[in-house]
């Protein structure tokens, strides 16, 4: 009889025992955020576990930022470079909260968010497969001018695959209207060739340049004249002559990616730059 009171009396404290750790258990389950706690200048004191959860979620609507992938023109080969994004950590602002004293202002946790696609990943598309440059050895104005000109007519042209590339359809014929001027140029005549002055003269170093940057790219050269007398800016054999309506230079994308043409004038020198956009 003593032995069944005593296990009784045994029974009685261990449930008390445990009715009271299940009672502190379901009150720190439920437990509410310190008084005067702020997140900012939101005070979230007294609010319970889920009311703040909900709080910090709408927060993230204003502080949420996607991040932006770097991107190519591929028209002027220009990258916009990537932009990072930030993300609200809710769970670990939440339990910066919860574990707050009275008082306290806690500051959201804010992680970086880097983009899948950064300005070196897409400088490594761009690749350059053939240029040349050719000195200015006459350097007069109107000459100059005319190459200048030209040059902003095929900078930035696109040639996709398959596509055959015209030195006169992309300049177009040469006028004054478009801002060429009179300069030396080599005349063809039935007792040989002179020198004389035409508008436009001097281009013919540009498509000359172009013609060398093609070939060192491996592009197949479907038209090329020569000059009837040798140009001193390139050997001989390697210019280009071009005369609107009649001499072209034409050559065939034969890669399997587009192609962009850069050209410029510069430390006294023509240069044309090839450039593949690979995927």
């Amino acid at each position: 009889m003593g032995q069944k009171n005593g296990l009784k009396e045994i029974f009685a404290v261990a449930t008390t025992i445990f009715i009271a750790v299940l009672s502190v258990s379901c009150s720190f389950g439920e437990r509410k955020v310190e008084n005067n706690v702020y997140i900012k200048d939101i005070n979230v004191g007294g609010k319970s576990k889920a009311e703040v959860e909900e709080i910090i979620k709408k927060m993230s609507d204003s502080i949420d930022v996607e991040p932006k992938d770097a991107i190519l023109n591929e028209d002027t080969l220009e990258i916009a470079p990537e932009e990072p994004g930030r993300k609200l950590n809710v769970e670990s602002t939440l339990k910066a909260v919860l574990n707050a004293k009275e008082g306290d202002r806690i500051e959201p946790v804010v992680e970086e968010v880097l983009p899948k696609i950064t300005r070196e990943d897409v400088e490594k598309r761009i690749v350059e497969i053939g240029s040349y440059s050719t000195p200015l050895l006459d350097e007069s104005e109107n000459r100059v001018d005319n190459i200048d000109t030209a040059s902003d007519y095929l900078n930035n042209e696109k040639v996709l695959p398959g596509e055959e590339f015209s030195f006169n359809e992309t300049l177009g014929k040469r006028t004054a209207e478009k801002g060429y001027k009179k300069a030396p140029i080599i005349k063809r005549t039935e007792s040989g060739s002179i020198k004389g002055y035409g508008i436009g003269g001097g281009i013919c170093q540009l498509s000359t340049t172009l013609y060398n940057a093609a070939e060192k790219a491996g592009l197949e050269i479907t038209e090329r004249h020569s000059h009837s007398k040798k140009v001193p800016y390139v050997p001989q054999g390697k210019d280009a002559m071009v005369s609107y309506g009649s001499s072209d230079l034409k050559f065939r994308n034969n890669r399997q990616n587009p192609i962009v043409i850069k050209s410029e004038i510069s430390d006294g020198k023509v240069t044309v730059r090839l450039y593949e956009i690979r995927k």
